[in-house]
């Protein structure tokens, strides 16, 4: 059979207002990313030719959104379109697709999905396209102990579907059945654009329903299949903050668990809060507290100790992350050691071996291979050469109320503690800078640095103070 050519509609133009927010439902995280973001990641894994996200409430916002999300994800994406059609008064699901229809001129199937669903897994939808096979439509659905507030699925002698029937609209019997839609289905393109002219709105809501479809097709001889989803979690919608909450922690568990399966090392599983895009290499070690967050990726046999806070940041391999070290847009280089109590801030490039110590902080700093600053030091828009030291206590005093400037250090030099070197500034190959050194015009290669005051002692001067003091006491007493 040809390959079909395939496009995605996903409805998200519900209002949320169990949410009580003015942010629209879509956009509410779940491990870290709207929710619309983990649908639109496992229909990317589909190829589909095009993907319409239909809006409605906060459009704006969720345009900009998917807008955004479209140009991060372009490699993934490659040739497949992505866009939003806003529906504009809204009258029910099957009135929301209408609006795609302009868009699936082109295609021979369309899978309608929702944006509020975020624990579908790719091997599902696969399943919901397979069921179909050449037919008119394939359900999703699946089997709820209490299905109350579900449409029920009603299967024919032959496990086809019948028809479906929402809560409010079943009776008694209907409410008994167990197994219940979960609103996404697969459907033929030429099917879907003849059959939502069809729908109409004679129900307890006066809406035009989607799930009419698969009366629709029984009608005309093209009775629906159905898969019935073995985790029924992946089908639940997310309608509230505590739904968002136990959204997380099964999506939580289940990133963390493939990441186990994959031969990664976490201590405390329920302490540990991976989100869905970090990549880890085989043999790393996880500790209990460690956050990684965004687009992380950590090499093989890293160490990540307790506390650990890593956003956007590229770890290589056999890298030791002490603890409470936060780091994010940071690259960090094969064999570092990172912490206890470091900060990476953005633009931190830390190339292979360097060490960077406890409370030291880095922004825009490039530290090359072998480069130390082991404890007390705030290093910014710098460049650091190969090997060289910077002593606890050292500060690049980088800007000047204005402007930003860079400090440059060659290869091999030594910086004494409690120094500060005042941009722009540049010490060559192998310089020296003494302790207490305040750095105002370039160091030349191999030269030695200090700019101190004189020291001055003053003999006695201890006895003499302890003297006075005494005095000043003694009058004191007297006085009164």
């Amino acid at each position: 059979m040809a390959k079909q050519r395939r496009a995605v509609v996903i409805l998200a133009a519900g209002q949320g207002s169990r949410m009580k927010s003015s942010t629209p439902k879509v956009l509410h995280e779940v491990l870290g990313s709207p929710m619309i973001a983990h649908v639109l990641k496992a229909t990317t894994a589909l190829a589909p030719e095009r993907i319409v996200v239909i809006t409605g409430h906060g459009r704006a916002a969720v345009d900009d959104w998917v807008a955004q999300w479209a140009i991060e994800n372009a490699a993934l994406l490659g040739s497949c379109a992505v866009s939003c059609i806003e529906q504009v008064a809204p009258r029910g699901t099957g009135h929301a697709v209408q609006f795609a229809l302009p868009t699936l001129a082109e295609v021979d199937e369309a899978l309608i999905l929702y944006g509020d669903v975020p624990l579908l897994r790719v091997q599902t939808l696969e399943a919901l396209l397979a069921a179909r096979k050449t037919g008119a439509i394939s359900l999703l659905a699946g089997n709820l102990s209490d299905p109350s507030g579900y449409g029920r699925v009603l299967l024919d002698a032959e496990g086809r579907v019948a028809r479906i029937v929402e809560h409010a609209d079943a009776t008694a019997a209907e409410r008994d059945v167990q197994l219940v839609n979960a609103g996404m289905m697969a459907v033929d393109a030429a099917f879907l654009r003849g059959a939502l002219g069809r729908l109409d709105d004679n129900n307890a809501q006066g809406e035009l329903y989607l799930t009419d479809l698969l009366e629709i097709a029984t009608q005309d001889g093209l009775p629906g299949a159905v898969h019935i989803a073995s985790d029924t979690a992946e089908l639940q919608g997310v309608n509230t903050r505590a739904q968002c909450a136990e959204a997380t922690d099964t999506l939580r568990r289940r990133v963390i668990e493939a990441h186990m399966a994959a031969g990664v090392a976490i201590e405390r599983p329920e302490l540990t809060w991976i989100e869905s895009d970090v990549a880890i290499g085989q043999d790393s070690i996880i500790r209990g507290g460690v956050e990684l967050r965004g687009r992380t990726t950590l090499g093989a046999f890293v160490e990540v100790d307790r506390g650990c806070v890593l956003r956007d940041t590229v770890v290589g391999d056999r890298v030791h992350l002490k603890p409470y070290t936060v780091a994010e847009g940071a690259l960090i280089g094969d064999a570092t050691a990172v912490g206890p109590f470091a900060h990476l801030r953005l633009g931190t490039d830390l190339r292979a071996g360097v060490k960077v110590g406890n409370f030291v902080e880095t922004k825009k700093a490039l530290l090359h291979d072998g480069a130390k600053a082991s404890h007390l030091s705030y290093l910014g828009d710098c460049e650091i050469g190969a090997g060289s030291n910077i002593g606890a206590g050292t500060i690049t005093c980088n800007y000047d109320g204005v402007n930003k400037h860079r400090t440059v250090l060659g290869a091999g030099v030594f910086i004494g503690s409690d120094s500060q070197l005042v941009a722009p500034v540049t010490l060559g190959d192998g310089a020296y800078v003494g302790a207490g050194t305040t750095v105002v015009k370039d160091v030349p290669a191999g030269a030695l640095a200090v700019a101190r005051a004189p020291q001055r002692n003053i003999e006695g001067w201890v006895a003499h103070k302890k003297a006075r003091q005494a005095a000043v006491l003694a009058a004191r007493v007297d006085s009164k």
